[in-house]
């Protein structure tokens, strides 16, 4: 056998190898619960309790994906490899958020967008813009805007509020930026919860 058949066949083998080598698993990451395990369970929310409306939270155009992105230097971004989220992020952060804020409402029904024949009282908006977990720092950093209008087809904006977050993440990994996002949920939710209380008409 000479040497340029050898080394074919060597290449062949070398590539049915390869190919045979098992794909590397994806990982579906979840939000954690921005409602604590051992909070108490809400009370039923009356009938004739205020109803607010909150609009889907805004989240940064580059995160709208189901890959899981990082700030890797302050004009890069880079994607954790084989993992992504189980939801569209925008979707999982304004259902946790939401649930968030039904600890710091117990009195009041909340309502997503569209509130069927219901009689709204307020509408909370949250732009969560940028928001940004930065690996060198283990940090996810953001900026909370969250606007406060009456109801109806002509709304006027009653109260805004804006200002920065920065939440240390547990982990190095994209777990513990998940974990990061449900605590920066949480405390923008308490915030959104008092000038929502401040603001009842």
């Amino acid at each position: 056998m000479n040497a340029s058949i050898r080394l074919l066949l060597t290449a062949a083998a070398a590539l049915l190898t390869a190919c045979a080598a098992p794909a590397p698993p994806r990982v579906l990451l979840t939000l954690p619960s921005a409602v604590p395990i051992d909070a108490p369970a809400a009370a039923p929310v009356p009938a004739s309790a205020p109803l607010l409306v909150v609009r889907r939270v805004n989240l940064p155009e580059y995160l709208v994906s189901r890959r899981v992105r990082y700030r890797a230097d302050p004009s890069t971004l880079a994607e954790w490899p084989n993992t992504y989220w189980a939801e569209r992020m925008e979707i999982g952060v304004s259902r946790e958020f939401i649930a968030a804020l039904q600890q710091q409402l117990p009195g009041w029904a909340l309502c997503v967008e569209h509130c069927g024949d219901g009689q709204a009282a307020l509408v909370l908006g949250l732009d969560l813009v940028p928001m940004d977990f930065v690996r060198s720092a283990r940090q996810l950093q953001a900026r909370a805007h969250l606007t406060l209008s009456s109801p109806g087809p002509a709304p006027r904006v009653l109260q805004t509020q804006e200002r920065p977050y920065t939440v240390a993440a547990q982990a190095d990994g994209p777990q513990g930026q998940a974990q990061a996002v449900t605590e920066l949920i949480r405390q923008v939710a308490q915030a959104a919860g008092a000038m929502v209380r401040a603001s009842r008409p």
